[in-house]
């Protein structure tokens, strides 16, 4: 279907055409259908055989009798248009075709079709539909599945601009329209907004760590790793790192990749590093004193546990009971000598004993008893500076208790698989980690995210898709924690960073919204594919906007400051050109719980309390 005829071209000039509209459409708009239709105004777009022009300028000029008073004038309505695209057989190219238009060619309106595609670069139907043209608002504002979807994007905008409301069209028009159930969709909501978006069908599992009872988000003790406990105790290379490698080593080998294991393995095991522990400390060349006071502190540390296994192992500290220390020797106060060192036999009471009972489960505490095991037997075997190595101890004790509510105890037999736990049977899961300490926040965060990214990896399979949508991305990805050397913060965005570059060969797509485009590291920045950006106001989100996307021109840039709530620009791979959009937010489908509160509610409701009390304290 061809355009409306507006006029013919009277000037070419290498990219640009001078158009003159033909007389009868001198007016701005014409009626077709009962329709208003804006004829050749600035904005607009016109089609000169496949080559496409969007107009520039608007002039008229004056054709006057000057020997006479003007009393006859002619107007010429003209328009100045750049070239913007051109067709090759169905499809829009942006740029030029390299043929220009002849002197006095026709010249038509394009199509809505045409204009959807000018547009949005979308003409099949795999797309979805979030809004309406700003300037074009019968115009829907349509977004191609592929181009979109199967790429990293990137969503900005100042609080209250509607960034949530965005993702919440974006993704609930995807799941709706299309059948996304061979994908994968780990939401990451840092504020607890989007319970009620997107879909029905999503579970939500939330970290909570001021309230156990309310975690539900439960990851198998057995699928974390060395460099996943490197991080959540952010340990040292040097010093500590050896001891998380040396404890989950041991750990995975023995119990976790053994398929026979049992209860009694389980418990012998940790029986067998507690007996190293205390050979090491009584083979070693420090002071005795030292040696026994260490005993007692293990003696102390294992009472205090409530797990009726570690009864079992108590017996064997009842070999220092008459033991004293004289000199650098172990004495006994039985016997009356105090030139015999009795410490080779207590070591072969050690070796002798028999009296550890059997385990049904490994915890996260028992992780912590064999992690100080190995750093008693370090100090006293290597002769560890105790100050490198115990606040690797210390940081496990104080963050125990958010251990053992986000990790799940392995039983003989359990084979995990995180994603497996976690998503259930549905495909889309929002994790909520609005009630979750700000480290365990973003350990947990990198943790998740790294666990898919690894899936995708080990399965390629090119029939599955995994897309993370992180919001407030901000609180996980900031240069600025890098620059304060900040462990967690480096191996966050150092996962994050690996996945926007390598990502897309193994499909997975990552989704990031902030408030704070600045604070975003560079490189996630610019390997984003498409940008959706609300309104900005501060001045270095704005130049940071103008320098790192490649897809915005100067007028989409002096927007950013006036955009309404709901009004975005739109652009990227997925665009042919930078668009302004009036998102649709419909919340009787899903909802954003991001509204801000109305703080007049709150004071009158307090008035009329008030109120109510005076008049029952004097009634009239």
């Amino acid at each position: 279907m061809q355009g409306i005829y507006i006029g013919k071209v009277i000037a070419v000039s290498n990219l640009n055409i001078s158009i003159a509209i033909d007389s009868h459409l001198e007016a701005p708009y014409t009626i077709i259908d009962s329709d208003a239709i804006r004829i050749a105004g600035v904005g607009n777009y016109v089609r000169v055989e496949n080559n496409v022009y969007e107009i520039t300028e608007e002039r008229i000029e004056l054709l006057s009798d000057y020997k006479e008073t003007e009393t006859s004038i002619q107007l010429n309505r003209i328009v100045i248009a750049k070239v913007a695209g051109y067709y090759k057989g169905d499809s829009f190219f942006q740029g030029s075709s390299g043929d220009t238009p002849n002197v006095f060619d026709n010249v038509y309106t394009v199509t809505n079709d045409e204009l959807q595609e000018i547009y949005s670069g979308t003409i099949s139907e795999n797309y979805i539909s979030v809004g309406n043209f700003l300037y074009r608002k019968e115009l829907e504002f349509h977004i191609d599945i592929n181009k979109f979807f199967a790429s990293h994007t990137l969503i900005v905008g100042n609080t209250g601009s509607g960034k949530s409301n965005t993702v919440n069209t974006i993704y609930t028009q995807l799941f709706s329209k299309f059948d996304v159930h061979n994908s994968k969709f780990l939401i990451i909501d840092t504020n607890g907004e989007y319970r009620d978006a997107f879909c029905t069908t999503k579970s939500v599992k939330s970290l909570d760590t001021r309230n156990v009872t309310q975690n539900t988000i439960k990851i198998p003790l057995e699928v974390l790793t060395n460099e996943d406990w490197k991080l959540l105790l952010e340990a040292t290379d040097k010093t500590q790192y050896p001891i998380i490698k040396t404890t989950w080593n041991g750990i995975k080998r023995t119990i976790f990749d053994n398929a026979a294991v049992t209860s009694t393995d389980i418990g012998n095991y940790i029986w067998e590093e507690l007996r190293k522990c205390v050979l090491s400390i009584l083979y070693s060349t420090q002071p005795a004193t030292n040696k026994l006071g260490s005993i007692n502190s293990l003696l102390e540390d294992l009472s205090s546990i409530s797990d009726p296994y570690y009864a079992t192992v108590l017996p064997v500290f009842e070999y220092f009971n008459d033991i004293e220390v004289n000199g650098n020797k172990f004495i006994s106060t039985l016997t009356g000598d105090v030139y015999t060192d009795v410490t080779p036999s207590i070591v072969k009471q050690i070796y002798n004993f028999r009296g550890a009972g059997s385990k049904g489960e490994l915890t996260v505490e028992d992780l912590g008893v064999l992690l100080n095991f190995v750093h008693i037997s370090r100090i006293f075997k290597y002769n560890t500076p105790e100050t490198n190595t115990a606040p690797l101890i210390q940081r496990f004790r104080s963050n125990k208790q958010d251990f053992i509510a986000i990790f799940t105890s392995y039983h003989p037999g359990d084979g995990g698989n995180i994603l497996e736990s976690l998503f259930g049977d549905n495909n889309i899961l929002v994790c909520d980690v609005s009630m979750a300490k700000k480290d365990i926040r973003r350990i947990v965060v990198t943790f998740l995210c790294s666990k898919m990214y690894a899936q995708a990896i080990a399965e390629r399979d090119s029939e599955k898709s995994y897309h993370l949508i992180v919001d407030e991305a901000h609180n996980y990805l900031s240069a600025q924690n890098m620059d304060k050397e900040d462990a967690i913060a480096k191996t966050c965005i150092e996962t994050f960073e690996q996945i926007i570059k390598e990502g897309r060969k193994y499909g997975v797509f990552l989704t990031m919204s902030t408030q704070r485009p600045s604070d975003i590291t560079p490189t996630l920045l610019s390997q984003a594919h498409n940008y959706v950006i609300h309104k900005l106001v501060n001045p270095k989100d704005i130049e940071i906007m103008k320098n790192t996307v490649p897809f915005i021109d100067t007028t989409s840039i002096s927007m950013l400051t006036v955009l309404a709530p709901g009004q975005a620009i739109f652009t990227g791979t997925a665009f042919t050109r930078p668009n302004t959009v009036q998102m649709t937010f419909d919340e009787s489908i899903t909802k954003v719980n991001s509204e801000t509160i109305k703080l007049m509610n709150i004071w009158s409701e307090q008035n009329r309390e008030e109120d109510e009390r005076d008049e029952d304290e004097f009634p009239l």
